[in-house]
């Protein structure tokens, strides 16, 4: 089952991550979204960041084959 965060982020309008698939997608806020197979630990780590934009450019954004849904 996903689990579904509305995000407090200029830049990220909402993340969902599938605990059983590890799967993650994040919609921006322009409307696209991306979607990605990304361990629980780097998911936790992005929730957790005091800024998601930075932590997505940081952590996130080249470390893993993204696909627009």
């Amino acid at each position: 089952m996903a689990e579904v965060i509305q995000q407090r982020s200029s830049f990220i309008a909402e993340t969902s991550y599938d605990h059983d698939t590890n799967e993650l997608e994040v919609t921006f806020t322009d409307g696209k979204t991306f979607a990605a197979t990304v361990p629980r630990a780097a998911y936790t780590s992005f929730i957790t960041a005091p800024s998601r934009g930075k932590a997505w450019h940081q952590m996130l954004k080249d470390r893993y084959d993204w696909e627009e849904q």
